[in-house]
């Protein structure tokens, strides 16, 4: 028996695969973060405030993310990341961040966490604890 695995939890699971659906955003802020817009707005007076958005996924230590939605305040991605882990998953949460990509350094501009708990089916069906 495997010692590291929490009471309640068989210690022969199987492989699943849990798909995650991305659809859009709304009302993204303005950004302005970057050293080389601020550089560009004072030398060529071009001033990039739209954003550059994606969606990166974190669940039991893999990331996944979708394409970047360039110039974007609501972008439309309908995209899919899957991941493969043991079921039931011995993570509680899934982290969902949308970030705006930079070419020095991307931006979170929101974090939300997913309870397994609250999203899971009793029984059989299988419960994430």
């Amino acid at each position: 028996r495997n010692l590291l695995l929490p009471d309640g939890v068989p210690p022969e699971r199987q492989w699943a695969r849990f798909y995650i659906k991305i659809y859009r955003a709304e009302g993204l802020p303005r950004m302005n973060t970057s050293i080389m817009a601020n550089v560009k707005k004072a030398l060529i007076g071009e001033n990039k405030d739209l954003v550059d958005p994606y969606v990166q996924v974190v669940f039991a230590g893999q990331k996944g993310k979708t394409s970047i939605q360039k110039s974007s305040y609501e972008p439309l991605w309908n995209e899919q990341i899957v991941f493969t882990e043991m079921f039931p998953p011995l993570c509680k949460r899934i982290k969902i961040q949308i970030r705006d990509s930079d070419k020095v350094n991307d931006v979170a501009i929101g974090t939300h966490f997913i309870d397994l708990r609250k999203i899971s089916n009793e029984g059989d069906k299988g419960k994430a604890e």
